[in-house]
């Protein structure tokens, strides 16, 4: 994205949430231009807003809803920190895996092994991705861009041969963690085609796939 002078901005914001709509920040805010002189009030405002009092309703319902399902046990949470939650919670906050759990936590199924050549080459590529590309793949297979606590070992991520007669693109089952991927010949043919799948993909096709 090519950077933008600062009055290009200011030419449409205002005292908003998110500077161009949303709730007013303060009274009449959606009328308060935004310039160089009050941007860090508008700041501060949208700080204040996004981390305190915007999420105040929704942080009260999801106390309330832990304490429903929890109950007096709710209190054993606070024995864990603030980061600890986070990536019981979220997953890891870093897309980290050797070749050797690529080895050993990939499965194979539906004619494919793990001596496959596409899944040998599915591997290489993996281990080879930076880690925006990593949390590309993570989100195409499974919907989420992280690894679950545990790593690759929890994830169960399972690799099957594309049922389509016709070589295209690979396609994944996430809410089995399944990825289709068609018999390429060639590493170089699978990597290209996987690295448009995982970076066009706007959801998830999954139609006429074996369960």
């Amino acid at each position: 994205v090519a950077p933008a002078p600062f009055s290009a901005f200011a030419e449409a914001a205002c005292f908003a949430e998110t500077g161009s709509g949303g709730a007013p920040l303060c009274a009449e805010g959606e009328l308060r231009r935004v310039h160089a002189g009050n941007v860090r009030e508008f700041v501060e405002m949208a700080a204040t807003f996004w981390l305190d009092s915007g999420v105040q309703r929704q942080m009260v319902a999801f106390r309330r809803g832990v304490y429903d399902v929890l109950g007096r046990d709710a209190a054993a949470l606070w024995a864990f920190s603030a980061m600890d939650l986070r990536r019981l919670f979220c997953g890891e906050d870093e897309v980290v895996w050797s070749s050797k759990e690529l080895e050993e936590h990939i499965h194979c199924g539906g004619g494919y092994s793990a001596s496959s050549d596409q899944v040998r080459w599915l591997r290489e590529d993996m281990f080879a991705m930076p880690q925006l590309l990593r949390s590309k793949f993570l989100e195409f297979v499974t919907s989420c861009p992280r690894l679950p606590p545990g790593g690759l070992r929890e994830l169960r991520l399972s690799v099957h041969p594309d049922p389509a007669e016709k070589i295209g693109l690979p396609r994944s089952r996430a809410c089995v963690h399944r990825l289709f991927l068609p018999r390429y010949a060639s590493r170089e043919e699978l990597a290209q085609q996987l690295h448009e799948a995982i970076l066009c993909a706007g959801g998830h096709h999954e139609h006429n796939l074996p369960p």
